[in-house]
């Protein structure tokens, strides 16, 4: 039961879209699958097979795998070829204990001290090793690229703004955002996901001004006056001010992103372990993507396009890759809160 609970509590410590915690974890004695919680999440949130959807399963896996080595369990995969839509199994693996005197750490390790720092970071460089040790980090095909050249971050900020800008006009992302997000502390404690308010650093009069437009209707008109111009150059101007930034890149796919996720993951404890924190930006990834999909807004496709052709640029970017995640990365002006997680109880079945 404590082996089942202490790797089910590593699932569950992983970073997810809007903090929308999309999976399920079910047990058949020691046999774990991971799933998409379809009942729970649906339309709430990015659809079961989604990149950004993939990207959190990857790190839920990872965060599996490193909690499996710390109590020195052996993790036997029997990973799908690819998605079924209609059986949205991730990963299945059976759980195998050595040794009857699996030992539980009494600290919590550092993984489940990772958490996003929305805040202002202080402008100091990161250490040199630490920058050899992230641009040394791979899984599989996917690999990272450090960017702290003052002009390329001011580059990738910009880009940052053009893709945001599609984003506060797209009526499905702003409604998304509306539901995820918690406004007052007795909706934060009895929910238990989405996104805090208080954990987004914003400005002075932002929490009043996001609880006011996060309607698509009164959005849609806010839009009519540019407010979605003033909304992107908020949220850009602290990668703009990085004093670096990671990117997660390399093919699509079913398992590449579930790569990229792991890596992700794997950088970001090693990170905040460091005592440097990590700020997620998806908003490119999901212009690229969405594009992709044909998902984009007709009267917004020429931006999207721009936003496509930028990034390769920016990235420097092979034929066959794509970008996955951006990270702002720095040492923090202030401690952030976490968010909270759903219990153990809602997100696991067969516990026992």
């Amino acid at each position: 039961m404590q082996v089942k609970k202490f790797l089910s509590e590593a699932i569950t410590s992983a970073p997810s879209a809007d903090n929308s915690q999309p999976w399920k974890v079910v047990w058949n004695h020691f046999t774990i699958n991971i799933l998409y919680d379809d009942e729970r999440v649906r339309q709430c949130t990015f659809p079961a097979d989604s990149p950004a959807t993939l990207l959190s399963i990857g790190a839920a896996i990872e965060n599996l795998y490193q909690a499996a080595e710390i109590i020195n369990v052996i993790i036997v995969v029997h990973q799908p070829v690819s998605f079924d839509k209609n059986n949205p199994v991730y990963f299945s693996a059976d759980i195998i204990c050595p040794s009857k005197a699996v030992k539980i750490p009494d600290t919590p390790p550092p993984l489940f001290q990772r958490h996003t720092n929305r805040y202002a970071f202080q402008a100091i460089q990161i250490p040199l090793a630490t920058k050899k040790l992230l641009k040394k980090l791979t899984e599989n095909e996917i690999r990272m690229a450090l960017i702290d050249n003052p002009q390329e971050i001011k580059r990738i900020g910009h880009l940052v703004y053009l893709a945001s800008q599609i984003r506060f006009r797209t009526r499905e992302l702003i409604e998304w955002l509306g539901k995820s997000l918690r406004f007052d502390r007795q909706e934060v404690e009895h929910l238990e996901d989405g996104l805090d308010i208080a954990t987004l650093g914003l400005p002075p009069g932002g929490s009043l001004f996001l609880k006011f437009s996060m309607q698509w209707q009164r959005m849609k008109w806010l839009n009519h006056v540019g407010i979605y111009k003033i909304m992107s150059w908020v949220d850009c101007m602290p990668v703009k001010k990085a004093p670096a930034l990671v990117a997660i890149i390399g093919p699509e796919g079913f398992h590449q992103s579930l790569s990229a996720g792991r890596l992700m993951q794997r950088a970001w404890i090693e990170l905040n372990a460091q005592g440097i924190a990590v700020h997620p930006y998806y908003v490119i990834a999901d212009q690229i993507n969405r594009l992709e999909d044909m998902t984009t807004p007709d009267e917004l496709k020429i931006e999207a396009e721009k936003v496509c052709k930028t990034a390769t640029k920016c990235f420097t970017l092979a034929e066959n890759e794509t970008l996955h995640m951006l990270l702002r990365i720095g040492y923090p002006l202030k401690k952030a809160k976490r968010s909270k997680r759903l219990p153990l109880e809602k997100i696991c079945q067969q516990l026992d």
